[in-house]
């Protein structure tokens, strides 16, 4: 209770843009532009520049772990406003900044290998797909909306390469972290199970492959 995750950036705000495009009520866009400007707020962690897990209101204080899933999740929902918020949204350019900054500070915690850790300002976490597979997402929308630049793409190839490497043969998607909710002790991020196919990241790995395959032949994939 009194509580704000992460996570839940992308359980509500992509839904809210979709409600104000098929109801026409552009309050939805509104509202959903101002959850983007809250979270950050709340969450983001000024000195790394990422988000934590999570805010504790009833005593005015973030979680301390920078739980790669749920930067995954803001930057994945921040992706579907954008992609649908009006150019002329009073709130767009301030949302523009907000994802740039954010997803800026992600790549500098990128693993040699192109995934990300599970906790990711310690290289000493697991490196894990889903999280891996959000960026991916976020940086190939930023480059396509020319909101990020041409640096970036480096960045976006080696996550490729390493996505890759969780993905065997025959199609089965591995160390996907199960199910988390917030906590302050870091050794519980640590422990987390990891499962094959867990939709927790399923459908991040597949729209990161489809957005992959736009960039790499936007003209077969138009």
């Amino acid at each position: 209770p009194g509580t704000v995750w992460a996570d839940d950036l992308f359980m509500n705000a992509p839904y809210l843009m979709r409600m104000g495009v098929v109801t026409g009520d552009k309050q939805y866009f509104d509202d959903a532009a101002q959850q983007v400007v809250n979270f950050n707020k709340y969450l983001e962690d000024t000195r790394t520049g990422l988000y934590r897990h999570g805010w504790y209101d009833a005593e005015k204080r973030l979680s301390p772990v920078a739980w790669g899933r749920a930067n995954g999740w803001v930057i994945w929902a921040t992706s579907e406003i954008l992609k649908l918020l009006p150019t002329s949204h009073p709130l767009r350019q301030e949302i523009v900044k907000i994802y740039r900054d954010h997803l800026k500070a992600v790549v500098t915690f990128q693993a040699p290998s192109g995934l990300w850790h599970q906790v990711l300002d310690r290289p000493d976490s697991f490196e894990e797909t889903s999280c891996t597979a959000m960026f991916m997402i976020g940086i190939v929308r930023g480059i396509r909306m020319g909101i990020l630049d041409e640096s970036y793409v480096p960045h976006l190839k080696k996550a490729w390469f390493g996505l890759q490497t969780r993905i065997s043969a025959d199609g089965i998607v591995q160390d996907i972290c199960r199910g988390t909710e917030m906590s302050d002790d870091l050794g519980y991020y640590f422990k987390r199970e990891r499962f094959d196919n867990d939709p927790r990241g399923l459908g991040a790995v597949i729209t990161a492959c489809t957005e992959m395959m736009q960039f790499e032949n936007p003209e077969k994939t138009r």
